[in-house]
Parts: C-alpha cells; structure tokens; sequence
C-alpha cells in the first residue's frame, strides 16, 4: 500500500480497509510471523520494500509534519493501529459484512487516533 507521509492517519485507514478486502494477505503475513520468521523482520533484508516509506517518513519529520522517532517505528505503530479489527485481532476481527456506519465509526476513530500519536512534538 503505497504511504503519504504527511497523511499517515489516511494511510492508517487505507490500510484498515485493505484489511477488509482482503483479509487473506494479513492471514498470510500473521503466518510467516508464526511459522518462518516469529522476530525481527517479516522478510529478508533484501527482500524488504519500506525504504521508501522510511524515507517519506523521515522527510515529514525534518518538515515538522510528523513527530520525532525512529522512522520504522513509527511506521510499525501505524501499522499496527490499523490493524486493530483486522483478521489477525485477537479482540474482535471485522469483515466486509459489519455494517457500514460501524466501519466510518472505526476510520474516524483510527484516523484521529494515528494523528495524535504521529502529531509533531
């Protein structure tokens, strides 16, 4: 899912709703973690494609748009956000079935919430 850094609270919600297309790809993640690679990173040093979503980070924060931090751990706390009623919750995994108005209600309260945490300091 390609980021905006300077909207990451909005790339927190696409990716809640990529989640809820496709719920397959996090289970397919969620299983990697378990069964190939349970610390560290996901994938191979080689095989990694978040440089350039590490460098839009770092380039919002020298922009004063986003708060200091590490750049890659901030992108795994809005990650891990919109991953919060994703098939791989272990609270509550949502569908493309929940109502409509109880996805907006669950958007709004992730956007709001990414911002205030990746908010300048």
């Amino acid at each position: 899912m390609p980021i905006d850094a300077t909207g990451l609270a909005g790339w927190a919600v696409r990716l809640y709703d990529e989640y809820l297309r496709r719920p397959d790809l996090i289970r397919l993640a969620t299983w990697a973690r378990l069964e190939r690679r349970p610390t560290g990173h996901l994938v191979e040093d080689n095989d990694r494609l978040d440089d350039a979503k590490l460098r839009a980070i770092a380039d919002a924060q020298a922009a004063g748009i986003v708060r200091s931090g590490d750049p890659f751990d901030l992108m795994a706390m809005v990650i891990a956000m919109s991953m919060a009623w994703s098939p791989v919750s272990n609270v509550y995994a949502a569908s493309d079935q929940d109502p409509p108005e109880l996805h907006e209600q669950r958007r709004s309260l992730l956007r709001d919430s990414v911002q205030r945490v990746i908010a300048p300091n």
